[in-house]
């Protein structure tokens, strides 16, 4: 082979070596550490709502008392409330709300976690956790073990 040939191929080497960093870093790695980013905020939310108490629910449920007194029909429910700074603080991205239940929202889009909580007709809270698509639960009232 002769030597242009064998610099042609080193350079031609070199170029695809380049085009493929650029690659990766401009296409792949933002995607990639948006899904950590994604992730991790579905991991604040599931931590958050597997570590409420009963005093906890109690706050949770004058909160959304508040909530549901303050409600307007005719606002659009997703994202109408603005995140006070204490939720925020728990990575609480959202609030929405309708006329019987108020979702507090760590992520929504492709994958979803949130705490539900629903006034029932008796007037009495449910609260329900999505921890994602795939899964949820009521976590209160608590429900008795099955034996």
């Amino acid at each position: 082979m002769k030597p242009s040939t064998k610099t042609g191929f080193k350079i031609l080497g070199v170029v695809a070596l380049i085009c493929g960093v650029v690659f990766f870093c401009v296409f792949i790695l933002p995607i990639m550490v948006m899904f950590h980013d994604w992730d991790k905020q579905m991991k604040a939310g599931q931590k958050y709502m597997d570590s409420l108490t009963e005093k906890d629910f109690q706050v949770w449920t004058e909160r959304t008392q508040k909530y549901l007194s303050e409600f307007e029909p005719t606002v659009y429910p997703i994202g109408a409330k603005p995140v006070p700074p204490e939720l925020q603080q728990l990575k609480i991205l959202r609030i929405d709300e309708g006329t019987n239940y108020v979702g507090y929202i760590w992520m929504g889009g492709m994958d979803h976690t949130a705490l539900f909580v629903k006034r029932m007709s008796d007037g009495s809270f449910q609260f329900a956790a999505t921890y994602n698509d795939e899964s949820n639960k009521v976590i209160w009232p608590k429900k008795p073990e099955p034996r």
